[in-house]
């Protein structure tokens, strides 16, 4: 059974995260988006946002074994602070609502500003309702 991909069946909608999007990639820096997008759709299990972001990294210059690195980036040396702690809100607001214990959101405030902070939570959110998109209409990688 074939599903409709969102940007045809609610144009309007589509239009509406694509420009969140570009909000959000503004706010928080291309990579830092796009790794953030990236772990998401990876913990949720979207080949196609999977595929996506991490060419998206390739194309921005981030080595190769860092993005290859990223479901182990807490063991590894090749994500800064900033990083860290956006990858850490990732986990925990995938795995669940309200998981961000103060310590990491005073770290989040403290590295990112109560502005960046706000749109790390966004996001989140946001990629997370992506991988709803793809995953439930079935979206697949190019070949």
């Amino acid at each position: 059974m074939s599903r409709t991909p969102g940007a045809t069946s609610s144009p309007e909608t589509y239009k509406a995260l694509v420009a969140l999007d570009s909000r959000l990639a503004t706010s928080l820096g291309t990579i830092l988006y796009d790794l953030v997008k990236l772990r998401a759709s990876q913990l949720n299990g979207c080949a196609f946002c999977v595929d996506k972001h991490a060419a998206d990294l390739e194309r921005l210059g981030v080595p190769a074994r860092t993005i290859y690195a990223l479901p182990a980036w807490e063991e590894t040396p090749f994500f800064d602070e900033t990083q860290r702690v956006a990858l850490a809100f990732v986990e925990r607001l995938t795995g669940g609502i309200d998981a961000v214990d103060d310590a990491l959101w005073d770290e989040a405030g403290r590295l990112l500003g109560e502005e960046r902070r706000t749109d790390l939570l966004v996001a989140v959110g946001t990629i997370n309702t992506w991988n709803m998109l793809g995953i439930t209409t079935h979206l697949h990688p190019a070949p």
